[in-house]
C-alpha cells in the first residue's frame, strides 16, 4: 500500500483517518457549532479554503498527494465514504439543530458531526481540484464536465458556509400595533427590520361532522375508526350507524338563547360564534325480542371559546356530537413595513409565503384556542441571503448536465 500510484485503496484509508481524526475531535471539542461560523467569519473561512485549494492546485507538480487529489481514484473513494455517512443520517433519526445529540457518538445531529463534516470537506477540496485542473486545461469539448463541477462545488461551499447566516424566527402578530421582534429557536429575541401588523384573521374551515360517541367515557363509536356524516351543503338526511338522522336547521355562526326549559340557536356574525344544526334522529333495533323505538330531537353544536359544545343524548350511552371543524385554510391579512421604506398590504397563507427584502413570510400557526376568531397570527420569517448563491450552483450543474446529454446525443448521430 501506498505504493505509486496511488488507487482506491489508498483514498479509502485517507478517509478512514479523516473519521477516525473527526471521532476524537468530537468526543474532545464537542459537536460543531455552525453559528460561529456566520458573517464575517465564514467569508473569511470561505477566502482562506479558496486559497488553499489554488496552492494545492499549483503545488500538484512538486507534491504528488496534490496530484492524486484531482484523480478519479481519489473522487471515487472519498464519494463512497460521504455516501456511507449519509445512509447513517438517513436512517438514523435527526435531531433539529438547536438540540443537542441524543447518542453518546453524535450522529443523530450528522451536519455537525465533525467525521462527517471533514469528510464532507474532504470531498470538496477534491471537487476543487478537479474543478481548476478542467479550468487551467480549458477546452470547449470540455464546458459541460466543467460546469458540472463547478457548480457543484459552488454548491457545497456555499450551503455550507451559508447555513450559518441562514435565520428562521416566529414572530407574533397582533391587531394592535406593530410587530417587529421574533424568537429564533434558542429562545433569542431578534428585533427585525421589519415590522408587521395583523389587519384581519379568518380561516375558511370544511363542512361541520357529526359523530357517535359514549357520553360515559368520552370516545367515539366505533372508538378506533370513528363513523362521521358530513353536512354539506348538500345534506338533508343520512345514516349513522344504526341511527337516521335528519336535517331541521343549520348555522354555520350562531349563538344560544337560553330560556328557563330550552336552549335554541339564531344565526349570530359575531366573535365566538358557533356552528350549530338541529336534528331529528331516530332508530328501530330489537331489545328482548321486541321492536323497539326511539326519536330524539334537538341541536348540536362544537362550541367555542365563548359557547360550550352541545351533545344530543339518543339513550343511557350514546350521544351525537360535533366534533371541532378542521381548517380548510387559515390566511393573515397584514401591514409590512420595512426599514428601506417599502410597504405592502398582503395576504399570507401556508405554503404561499410573501417575499420583502430577503425575508419570506410564511404562515405558521393562531391562537387555536379561539380558531376563527383568533386575534394573533403566529408567522415564521426566514432569511437565507446565501441561497441565490447555491441556486446558481445548481443551475450550472442543470446546464452542465444537458449539454453533456446533448453533446452524446450528437456523438450517437455521429457514428450512425
Amino acid at each position: 500500500m501506498w505504493n505509486k500510484p496511488w488507487k482506491l485503496k489508498e483514498g479509502l484509508w485517507i478517509g478512514i483517518g479523516l473519521a477516525a481524526t473527526g471521532l476524537m475531535l468530537q468526543w474532545c471539542c464537542g459537536a460543531i457549532r455552525w453559528n460561529a461560523f456566520a458573517y464575517p467569519v465564514n467569508i473569511i473561512v470561505l477566502a482562506f479554503f479558496l486559497v488553499l485549494i489554488f496552492a494545492a492546485h499549483a503545488l500538484r507538480g512538486k507534491v504528488y498527494a496534490f496530484r492524486w487529489m484531482s484523480t478519479w481514484q481519489a473522487a471515487v473513494s472519498s464519494l463512497i465514504i460521504v455516501l456511507l455517512l449519509t445512509i447513517v443520517m438517513g436512517v438514523v433519526k435527526q435531531v433539529p439543530d438547536h438540540q443537542e445529540a441524543i447518542d453518546f457518538l453524535g450522529i443523530t445531529r450528522m451536519l455537525s458531526f465533525w467525521p462527517f463534516v471533514l469528510l464532507y470537506m474532504w470531498m470538496t477540496v477534491i471537487v476543487g481540484l478537479v474543478t481548476l485542473r478542467s479550468l487551467f486545461a480549458f477546452k470547449w469539448r470540455g464546458v459541460p464536465f466543467l460546469l458540472s463541477h463547478a457548480g457543484l462545488f459552488i454548491v457545497l461551499v456555499s450551503a455550507t458556509l451559508g447555513s450559518a447566516d441562514m435565520q428562521r424566527l416566529k414572530m407574533t402578530v397582533g391587531m394592535e400595533h406593530p410587530e417587529w421582534r421574533a424568537i429564533g429557536n434558542n429562545g433569542v429575541i431578534h428585533e427585525l427590520p421589519i415590522a408587521i401588523q395583523l389587519k384581519r384573521f379568518f380561516i375558511d374551515e370544511y363542512a361541520p361532522k357529526l359523530v357517535l360517541v359514549n357520553h360515559l367515557t368520552g370516545k367515539t363509536i366505533p372508538e378506533k375508526k370513528a363513523e362521521m356524516l358530513l353536512i354539506d351543503s348538500v345534506f338533508t338526511e343520512g345514516e349513522l350507524g344504526k341511527w337516521h338522522i335528519r336535517l331541521n336547521k343549520k348555522y354555520d355562526m350562531a349563538a344560544p338563547v337560553m330560556t328557563r326549559d330550552t336552549t335554541n340557536y339564531v344565526e349570530w356574525h359575531s366573535a365566538g360564534a358557533c356552528s350549530a344544526v338541529h336534528v331529528t334522529v331516530e332508530s328501530k333495533k330489537k331489545t328482548a325480542g321486541e321492536g323497539a323505538f326511539c326519536k330524539r330531537e334537538g341541536w348540536i353544536t362544537c362550541g367555542s371559546y365563548i359557547f360550550p359544545y352541545q351533545l344530543l343524548k339518543l339513550n343511557d350511552s350514546t350521544s351525537l356530537a360535533m366534533p371541532e371543524r378542521e381548517p380548510q385554510r387559515f390566511v393573515s391579512h397584514v401591514e409590512i413595513l420595512t426599514k428601506s421604506g417599502k410597504h405592502a398590504v398582503t395576504d399570507i397563507l401556508v405554503n404561499k409565503p410573501f417575499e420583502i427584502d430577503g425575508w419570506k413570510v410564511y404562515q405558521l400557526s393562531y391562537d387555536e384556542s379561539k380558531g376563527r376568531w383568533s386575534e394573533v397570527s403566529v408567522l415564521e420569517l426566514v432569511s437565507d441571503p446565501w441561497l441565490p448563491v447555491v441556486y446558481t450552483g445548481i443551475s450550472m450543474m442543470l446546464l452542465g448536465a444537458l449539454l453533456m446529454f446533448l453533446s452524446a446525443q450528437k456523438k450517437k448521430e455521429v457514428q450512425a
